[in-house]
């Protein structure tokens, strides 16, 4: 594996949100992909940042006057209301060497990370998965 980059291991799957998606489609992928984090990105495909579950736990507690109808006031918010500030999350460049990045990957106990394409704009061209390690 010590010849490998990520670009060479790294898959185009979908896991992320737009800054302007509800949170209702975060929980709903948060599910569907087993993760507690989500990548964030804009509609020119740049990494804006990432939300946690602990991000949205602490929202949900600040702000636990929302909940009347819970599904409508979840759709109702705004993933760019709840992201942090300057968050991004842990990202890899296609030139990375893959080892390096799975053995920080699994110090950190990242499931995934995405991979940008330049770090001045930070498109996102695909994800690595720590899963993908040894295939």
């Amino acid at each position: 594996m010590s010849s490998f980059v990520v670009g060479d291991l790294m898959k185009k799957s979908s896991l992320y949100v737009y800054e302007y998606d509800d949170l209702f489609k975060v929980i709903k992928y948060m599910k569907k992909f087993n993760v507690d984090t989500i990548s964030v990105i804009n509609e020119n495909f740049s990494l804006r940042g990432h939300l946690t579950k602990k991000h949205i736990k602490d929202y949900l507690q600040l702000n636990s006057y929302i909940f009347g109808n819970i599904l409508n006031s979840l759709k109702n918010i705004k993933v760019k209301n709840i992201m942090k500030e300057n968050t991004l999350p842990l990202t890899f460049y296609a030139e990375t060497k893959a080892e390096d990045a799975f053995c920080l990957m699994k110090h950190l106990n990242n499931k995934y990370a995405p991979v940008v394409e330049a770090p001045w704009e930070k498109k996102v061209i695909g994800f690595l998965w720590l899963q993908d390690r040894h295939n």
